[in-house]
């Protein structure tokens, strides 16, 4: 792990929002940097080509507000979300979108981005590690409705790339967990990288299940806020 990750991605955030981010791009990323847009890396393998893809971006956008909501730094995994309003060709965009980064050497060799919806603000709690590492223990166990009882806050709201129908309180949470674990299997779910800074964390998690008939095998983010202990807000991408 470098030391100056956290020194790093700031400079990168500060550079957004001081419309240089060419100048950023080139500090701050890897040669064999590789970057996906909600899960497609198409054209975005190696600086050459995410640099393209980046002055692509720089000569058709115009950035209103770039408004910072959230950081996360646990060593050489590190994630932001941030508000963008800007203007792309002549369509105005605004959004919130996470962003994942990974280091090497001090260097972005790997950043993803997912677009989600709205940000919230918990309180403090001092059991989020502890509480996070059993809420992953509870899945690769098996035993994801005891975790959802003991470690789900009354209020929770559950995203799915962005979509909480029915997915608003507890009551309409374990509903949609309950008709989960009756009709899956889960043959794997190996953690992959475990975020932790202060009320928000994230992990990456790699599943393979079979629901109904249907064996499934991929990759998720799943994104915590918490409050008081519980997670009152998670959303999967």
């Amino acid at each position: 792990m470098s030391p100056n990750n956290k020194s790093n991605l700031e400079a990168i955030i500060k550079g957004i929002q001081n419309n240089k981010i060419l100048e950023i791009f080139d500090k701050y990323y890897h040669d064999q940097v590789v970057m996906y847009e909600n899960g497609d890396s198409t054209n975005r393998i190696g600086k050459d080509a995410n640099r393209k893809a980046e002055e692509s971006f720089v000569n058709n956008a115009t950035i209103h507000e770039a408004k910072l909501l959230k950081t996360i730094v646990d060593g050489d995994n590190t994630a932001y979300e941030m508000y963008m309003d800007f203007t792309y060709g002549e369509h105005r965009i605004k959004k919130s979108q996470w962003a994942f980064q990974q280091w090497s050497n001090g260097l972005i060799i790997k950043e993803e981005f997912v677009e989600i919806k709205t940000p919230s603000t918990p309180e403090p709690s001092n059991n989020i590690k502890s509480n996070l590492e059993s809420i992953i223990k509870g899945i690769q166990d098996n035993k994801i409705l005891e975790v959802f009882d003991k470690y789900y806050h009354e209020d929770i709201i559950m995203y799915e790339k962005g979509d909480s129908t029915n997915r608003v309180g507890k009551a309409a949470n374990r509903k949609a967990e309950e008709s989960f674990v009756k009709n899956a299997t889960i043959h794997e779910a190996k953690l992959l990288k475990l975020l932790i800074d202060g009320n928000n964390t994230a992990y990456e998690m790699y599943m393979d299940f079979t629901y109904g008939e249907h064996r499934i095998k991929k990759n998720q983010w799943a994104v915590q806020q918490w409050s008081n202990g519980f997670v009152i807000k998670e959303e999967f991408y």
